[in-house]
């Protein structure tokens, strides 16, 4: 309660003087977090509740067995038939919060790296699709113009920029 009462107050001395608060979201939870706790049905989950696939990243110039995230995948087509409303509420809340938000690593919203959960390594995984610009259109039309900053990770692929476009 104190936060957010200090919180609000500061951010509306920072508007007051034309000052915009950026936060961030990162694209992927933890597997502990009250997210996938509170809805498992929108991750890759078996019937333990366990991670079938987790994020990471393919072997490359930095890593030669990729990086191994290990957060849990959305079930991207769950998300879709729920017409996105956990991503709603969760740029509903960052932004009474904020004034604009960062999306960390977004070309995981067009295509990400899927390992399977009980691999040691991120070497053996492949590309899977992500909503792309489907989720953007949804939350604009939810939330209208939205106050984004896209995370540039440098090499973009040409599916992403649907997505950017939105």
């Amino acid at each position: 309660f104190i936060f957010f009462r200090q919180w609000n107050a500061l951010r509306k001395y920072a508007n007051d003087k034309n000052i915009k608060i950026i936060g961030d979201i990162p694209i992927f939870v933890s597997y502990d977090s009250s997210d996938v706790w509170a809805n498992p049905e929108l991750f890759f989950l078996d019937n333990k509740k366990l991670p079938t696939v987790v994020a990471g990243v393919p072997p490359d110039y930095f890593s030669e067995t990729g990086q191994l995230w290990g957060n849990p995948l959305y079930d991207w087509k769950k998300h879709k038939a729920e017409h996105y409303a956990w991503w709603i509420k969760r740029l509903q809340a960052i932004l009474s919060l904020v004034d604009i938000v960062r999306l960390d690593h977004f070309r995981g919203f067009a295509g990400f790296w899927e390992v399977p959960a009980q691999n040691l390594t991120a070497e053996h995984g492949r590309w899977a699709p992500g909503p792309g610009a489907d989720l953007f259109d949804v939350l604009k039309k939810e939330l209208g113009d939205l106050p984004i900053i896209a995370e540039d990770l440098g090499e973009v692929a040409p599916y992403v920029r649907p997505a950017l476009q939105t």
